[in-house]
């Protein structure tokens, strides 16, 4: 075979080939693995399947012929499909989908997205000038309000213009910004587009570059995933169309915006999406010249590069530190009162009591009250600890929470689910719920910043000394 007059021309060798690692990977090398990252990602593990446990412990408890089988109902899959499916799916994905850039989202629980469909090139004023002009909405963020708000509308069926996206993942981040267009004032059908800035000095495959990438669909309907059983929208599944509406109205909107298209950038295909969608593509990527939709424009895309950078330099703790280290100092307070309620209920006290030892309630109490006092203390040494981004401490919590939860699995085998008090799920739930926001991949990252921090404030000292 003779080699095309277009492909890249390589001296044949004069001497035997040496082989040799490639220098262009170098940077992509896997990081090594530390004791600590070992013992997190079994933590990690251990929290998907005690997840499964409390959503069997919460059915298996609460299935009686009573009004609060219901109850237990809606909260066993509550537990099973925002708690322990999705954590298995972080556990299982992170094992064998790519990290690196195939065309693809990814959800937060690591199932692949909605495909990438589109490319744009323009600042962040021509991105923003563009999709107004064509009368598209930026979505509102994902607060408690603003869900509950998109939900009474969905009930309701009133208009929410801004209503929230879910967060899909492109290059290890949620999208930059998203943008939508309600069908007919109904919430439950609606054009949106989501948009990420390109790393810089980043090239898509075959060396071209582009400002944006952005993946659009079509949402028709609300119902259930059929990978996580979650409420989410169900979206239609030839996804081309929607990238022929978003890039047909900008270019009607916006006369200075420019059309490119790459044909056969991807492998056409028909695949599932992260909500279990169908989802067909031709494999054409659009793309989109917005650069002279706002002429001089002042914000450029190094700038919204760098304020995605700002936000993840970000010193503030994350919310799932918040919540795990709440949640420890409830089940500290459970256990402790559970302990006392079960030595005041002693009969073996009141034995020794009836037999005339009348020390022995002063002596359990005072056991029970030291014991009490010594495991506070520790836990409130490794919560601050953990609170200032120290990992082994985190670690230290995590080793009581999964004692806390193997003694109840104990209590529970032994009684049998039917017969577990309610103080048992009281403590569960709450060592459970900790363990998943205590091992939840923000907290990981954010202690590894820390402790990168410390180490880099002591380098200097180091060099000083003689």
């Amino acid at each position: 075979m003779t080699e095309g007059a277009d492909a890249p021309m390589r001296p044949r060798p004069t001497v035997p080939p040496v082989y040799r690692g490639s220098s262009k990977v170098t940077q992509a090398r896997a990081r090594n693995w530390g004791l600590d990252d070992v013992i997190d990602a079994a933590f990690f593990a251990f929290a998907a399947g005690a997840a499964l446990w409390l959503a069997w412990l919460v059915i298996g408890a609460g299935w009686h012929p009573t009004p609060w089988a219901l109850l237990a109902g809606i909260a066993f899959w509550g537990l099973l499909a925002y708690l322990a499916i999705p954590r298995i799916h972080q556990v299982l994905t992170w094992l064998y989908v790519p990290d690196y850039f195939i065309g693809r989202t990814r959800t937060p629980d690591g199932l692949l997205g909605d495909p990438v469909n589109l490319a744009l090139l323009g600042d962040e004023e021509d991105l923003h000038e563009a999709m107004r002009s064509a009368g598209w909405v930026r979505a509102d963020p994902i607060t408690p309000r603003s869900s509950w708000r998109i939900i009474i509308s969905s009930l309701l069926r009133r208009s929410y213009p801004g209503a929230p996206v879910s967060t899909l993942q492109l290059f290890g981040r949620a999208q930059d910004v998203a943008y939508q267009k309600e069908v007919e004032g109904n919430p439950s059908q609606r054009h949106h587009v989501r948009l990420w800035h390109t790393p810089a000095n980043w090239v898509l495959p075959g060396g071209r570059a582009v400002d944006w990438l952005a993946a659009a669909t079509y949402d028709r309907a609300v119902g259930l995933s059929t990978l996580t059983l979650q409420v989410t929208h169900k979206i239609d599944a030839d996804i081309d169309v929607e990238r022929d509406y978003v890039v047909d109205d900008i270019r009607w909107a916006s006369p200075a915006a420019t059309l490119q298209i790459w044909p056969d950038f991807f492998t056409a295909y028909h695949d599932k999406n992260g909500g279990g969608d169908q989802v067909i593509t031709d494999g054409d990527l659009y793309v989109l010249d917005l650069h002279d939709v706002v002429p001089d424009s002042q914000h450029s895309v190094e700038l919204a590069r760098a304020r995605a950078a700002d936000k993840r330099a970000s010193r503030h703790r994350p919310g799932q530190l918040v919540i795990a280290l709440g949640l420890i100092a409830l089940l500290v307070a459970a256990r402790i009162g559970s302990t006392i309620a079960s030595a005041a209920l002693s009969t073996t006290i009141d034995l020794l009591w009836s037999s005339g030892v009348s020390d022995a309630r002063t002596v359990v109490y005072a056991a029970v009250g030291t014991i009490s006092v010594i495991l506070t203390l520790v836990v409130l040494g490794l919560g601050w600890a953990a609170w200032n981004g120290h990992p082994r401490s985190r670690i230290g919590l995590l080793i009581v929470l999964a004692l806390s939860v193997s003694i109840d699995m104990s209590q529970v085998a032994a009684l049998g689910v039917r017969h577990a008090p309610a103080w048992i799920l009281t403590t569960s739930a709450l060592a459970v719920l900790a363990l998943l926001a205590l091992t939840a991949r923000p907290v990981h990252r954010w202690e590894r910043a820390r402790k990168a921090e410390r180490r880099a404030a002591r380098r200097p000292e180091r060099v000083q000394r003689p």
